[in-house]
């Protein structure tokens, strides 16, 4: 409705009704849509179920985890999103730390043990679920049984030259946690010394999941250490691939949060989408929304049950990081990486 359509009219009854419409009509178009930055492979399915729920109409601008935070990085002194949906704590604790994050709010949900550890202590983001920064998928057809891996070292064997590949975390952002975890469980000399061994063993490093599982599929290698998701959804295209999850395995959240900036009915509307996210409807949507990766993720809250598919990760070890601080150390571990094992 245009400003002009409510012109005062006499008598202060109709006056006051006019008033109360035209407020009315400024507080519908106040409403506006509510945009959501995700790199989650179910958002789109989320958000659509979301807008069918509630009404509020959801603006998705999907991208992958690397592109997605150099656009949140980009528009930083002027931020075009409500909320923002990603893998890994580490980069929410950079933006927390910017000041670009709406702090002390926290949603009505009853976590798991696991989900009660990732839970900012300044309540700047929500823990949604959580997968695993890596697994070792391999093909047991192309490696002697013998040489099988299960564990990191098994990476470095002499029969595993030049055919184990892995994502580049200056490119795949949930790469960064699993580079991050060997360093915290190793310490950091030796961690690097760890990846030193592979890079003299031949690994092979590409920019993302579907790349290096690309790679498996193809021959150029013969184990890829992915993410847990990634692996899981990737048995459906090739069944007679296996998973093992060394230990530890780094737990790799997928976190909500929403923009400071968003205020009045903007962090209302940011609110309850991220309380149906964490409702069972919200759940269910995120279980079915990418079946082919993300869906398979374990569950963070005590109603909702993970899916069949987790079991194929067998036992699993996990390490959780502080990203307080893991999350400053970013990139001098990303150029570490780039400078001594990606080249």
């Amino acid at each position: 409705m245009s400003s002009s359509s409510c012109r005062p009219p006499r008598g202060w009854q109709r006056l006051l009704a006019c008033a109360a419409l035209c407020g009315a009509a400024l507080s519908t178009a106040h409403a506006t849509t509510l945009t959501v930055y995700g790199a989650m492979g179910y958002d789109q399915h989320v958000a659509q179920a979301f807008t069918k729920a509630t009404g509020i109409p959801v603006n998705l601008i999907h991208l992958s985890t690397g592109p997605l935070l150099a656009r949140v990085q980009a528009e930083a002194r002027n931020p075009q999103w409500d909320v923002l949906w990603l893998d890994g704590n580490q980069a929410m604790q950079t933006f927390a730390s910017e000041k670009l994050l709406q702090c002390g709010w926290a949603p009505t949900v009853r976590y798991t043990a696991l989900g009660q550890q990732l839970v900012s202590p300044g309540h700047c983001w929500q823990p949604v679920g959580v997968t695993y920064a890596g697994v070792i998928l391999y093909n047991p057809k192309a490696i002697a049984e013998a040489d099988w891996p299960t564990g990191w070292n098994d990476l470095a064997k002499p029969a595993l030259r030049g055919k184990v590949g892995m994502d580049n975390p200056a490119i795949s952002g949930p790469t960064y946690p699993l580079v991050a975890g060997l360093l915290q469980h190793l310490g950091d000399a030796p961690g690097k010394a760890y990846f030193e061994r592979l890079k003299a063993n031949g690994l092979r490093v590409f920019p993302t999941n579907s790349v290096t599982l690309r790679a498996l599929q193809y021959g150029q290698i013969d184990a890829a250490v992915v993410q847990s998701s990634a692996a899981i959804g990737f048995l459906h295209e090739m069944p007679g691939l296996r998973i093992a999850t060394p230990a530890p395995a780094t737990v790799l959240p997928s976190d909500l949060a929403i923009g400071k900036h968003a205020t009045g009915t903007l962090q209302q509307q940011a609110r309850r989408f991220v309380q149906w996210v964490l409702s069972p409807a919200g759940q269910a949507a995120m279980q079915q929304g990418d079946p082919d990766a993300d869906s398979n993720y374990e569950p963070l809250l005590d109603s909702t049950a993970a899916l069949p598919s987790l079991k194929q990760l067998g036992s699993v070890q996990p390490l959780v990081l502080d990203p307080a601080v893991w999350g400053p150390k970013e990139p001098q571990v990303i150029d570490w990486f780039t400078a001594h094992i990606a080249r």
